[in-house]
């Protein structure tokens, strides 16, 4: 004999009653669900029971006399509030964040086209790509034409030894210039194009982005052949479109001192007058947006805390 059970079964095909409220046992009256007539019998009194038990909570909670009201954090906001006005507002770089992000997706994408390999300076020297950028002959910045200049210079015969014959200009030459030649050569900078970034990887566009800071530095300490321009702020613009997203510690700190720079250049060109700009020099608006592709694309958001004490220092 099978032992029998404590808890009665329930037939999966019986479908009378609701079984979330026991077994129905007594009879219930079918009223309607919005009767709200007295009962007249104990069928209409055992249906108003179930009907109002079903609109009963699961749970119910007392209140406690000793709670105190909890303090909920503010949300969390991956930008901080500007409080200086002359800082970008949040709502424009979460915009710059957006578009700027979708600007280097693009920048990586294959593409079918071939594009023309053009000659680049050696990565490890320098001012050979200050010359580059600067417009000027290839000359002075193509490895394999600077190395046949010298070779040339090389096979040049040898000097005569001083005082052997008589001097280049002599007093009674006219042709012997009265004035120093000066250099009057004007040499169109180079701008950024798809063509030269997509021959740019992460790495080398990290080391130029490391060599436009060093010349920043040098144009702040009043150096006249280091200059920044617009065209050197595009330059920068597009170089960290190339630089990856996830970076070392010393990676880091490249694209920080670069922030911090431009910092510096934003608070020397609030205290230079109009008359000491050139139409070239880069603009004020040029600068925050360098800063703030470091600052959002990185994360290096304690950088608008020192921009604060720049901005209240202007």
């Amino acid at each position: 004999m099978a032992p029998s059970s404590m808890f009665p079964r329930h037939d999966p095909d019986d479908d009378d009653g609701d079984m979330s409220f026991g077994r129905q046992i007594l009879p219930v009256a079918n009223l309607p669900a919005n009767f709200d007539q007295e009962p007249e019998d104990g069928m209409q009194y055992l249906f108003t029971v179930r009907r109002d038990a079903r609109n009963l909570p699961h749970v119910t909670r007392v209140p406690n006399p000793y709670e105190t009201p909890e303090r909920l954090p503010p949300p969390p906001s991956d930008i901080l509030p500007a409080v200086h006005p002359a800082l970008p507002s949040p709502e424009w770089r979460s915009s710059f964040e957006t578009h700027y992000r979708n600007f280097r997706k693009n920048m990586v994408q294959p593409t079918t086209h071939v594009h023309k390999v053009e000659p680049f300076p050696d990565i490890h020297k320098r001012e050979w790509w200050w010359a580059f950028l600067s417009g000027r002959p290839a000359a002075e910045w193509e490895p394999s034409k600077k190395r046949r200049g010298m070779r040339a210079f090389a096979d040049d015969p040898e000097p005569e030894e001083f005082g052997s014959s008589r001097s280049m200009y002599d007093e009674d030459d006219e042709s012997a210039p009265t004035e120093p030649l000066e250099e009057t050569a004007v040499y169109k900078p180079r701008e950024p194009t798809p063509s030269l970034l997509r021959l740019i990887d992460p790495r080398m566009a990290l080391r130029l982005v490391m060599y436009f800071t060093h010349w920043t530095n040098l144009h702040l300490q009043s150096s006249k052949s280091y200059r920044i321009t617009q065209t050197h702020a595009r330059w920068i613009f597009f170089l960290l479109s190339r630089v990856e997203d996830y970076l070392s510690a010393d990676d880091t700190s490249l694209l920080r001192s670069l922030a911090r720079a431009y910092l510096a250049l934003l608070k020397e060109s609030s205290t230079q007058s109009k008359a000491c700009r050139s139409g070239d020099d880069i603009t004020p608006g040029s600068c925050w947006l360098i800063i703030s592709a470091v600052v959002d694309i990185w994360g290096q958001r304690d950088l608008w805390m020192e921009a604060e004490e720049v901005v209240r220092s202007m």
